[in-house]
């Protein structure tokens, strides 16, 4: 299984990802203050995608200035891939300089959730790669746990005060990050899950109907099942094309989340960077990974000397 036409990694330009560790109200005011301030008073774009609290501090303490502040909607960090895109998508759009301050929502993650929203902060320097943007990225030392902070030193090329930017010694690149991220192994299937074994395109029709049939017993929203079968279809296509040709579909649910998993037992896939930024729009294929993280909640892919496997994940709330 691969992904022949991933996009080129950019160049990332390495001050344009900050990391602010702030302890108090005021740490958090003195950095985002003249961030802003100095953007919008050089006619730079300024876009807030922070906590609701912070969002509230800085609306006050700007004044008048808020009215030309952009400020994220409330469904802005739904899940970490459709906020790369965002943020890529702002970037490459502005022409000139702009600045984001965005503060990623850790609390009350599980261990899974956080390891990919640690990835995407890792990603987001090269989503800003050839781009304009400055992005600060603040992190609460009062609230976060160590292991976000930790990560944060790991994913953040530049650590600033506000006042002072530094290089930070500690940041090692996205492409290495994020394969540590993809070392952690898989937990195995549940005993019990349902499985459809496909050879060929001729089956696609009946893995599709397999799907859609476990994903309707499962409650399911008409447009989660949409989204789901979309990226079975992607993944599977994939193995067929570009793998073995053979496949098998795993299934189950828990109370949270439906699971499909497509593995393909002779696929091989650079996974570090798989999907994660948007495909080259010239060509027509190339886009399965990247179309399987825009509209999974989550989506784990491995490549092992046992072949492929995508795992996909959808919320069961709307």
């Amino acid at each position: 299984m691969t992904d022949p036409r991933a996009p080129s990694r950019p160049e990332p330009a390495p001050h344009a990802h900050h990391l602010l560790l702030y302890g108090d109200d005021e740490q958090f005011l003195a950095a985002a203050l003249p961030f802003t301030h100095d953007g919008l008073a050089a006619g730079e774009p300024v876009f807030v995608a922070t906590t609701r609290h912070n969002t509230a501090l800085l609306r006050h303490r700007l004044g008048s200035w808020a009215e030309d502040v952009a400020f994220a909607p409330s469904h802005w960090y739904r899940t970490p891939a459709q906020a790369l895109l965002a943020f890529h998508d702002r970037a490459h759009a502005t022409p000139g300089p702009s600045r984001v301050l965005g503060e990623t929502p850790w609390i009350g993650l599980t261990p899974d959730q956080a390891r990919e929203w640690n990835r995407y902060e890792s990603l987001l320097t090269l989503a800003l790669a050839s781009t304009g943007a400055w992005h600060l990225c603040p992190y609460d030392t009062r609230t976060l746990p160590a292991h976000v902070l930790h990560s944060a030193q790991l994913t953040h090329p530049t650590l600033t005060t506000g006042a002072v930017h530094r290089p930070n010694p500690a940041h090692i690149t996205p492409e290495r990050f994020s394969a540590a991220c993809d070392s952690v192994p898989l937990p195995e299937p549940p005993v019990g899950c349902v499985e459809f074994r496909f050879d060929g395109p001729r089956q696609i029709a009946d893995l599709r109907a397999f799907t859609a049939r476990l994903a309707r017993r499962a409650a399911l929203p008409a447009d989660r099942i949409d989204s789901l079968l979309i990226c079975v279809d992607e993944a599977a296509a994939n193995a067929v094309r570009h793998g073995g040709g053979t496949g098998c579909c795993r299934m189950w649910t828990t109370v949270a989340e439906v699971f499909c998993e497509i593995s393909d037992p002779k696929g091989t896939l650079d996974t570090a960077l798989a999907g994660y930024l948007p495909p080259d729009t010239s060509h027509l294929d190339g886009r399965g990974l990247w179309i399987i993280r825009q509209l999974s909640d989550a989506a784990d892919m491995r490549t092992t000397h046992h072949g492929t496997t995508i795992r996909i994940r959808i919320s069961r709330r709307r």
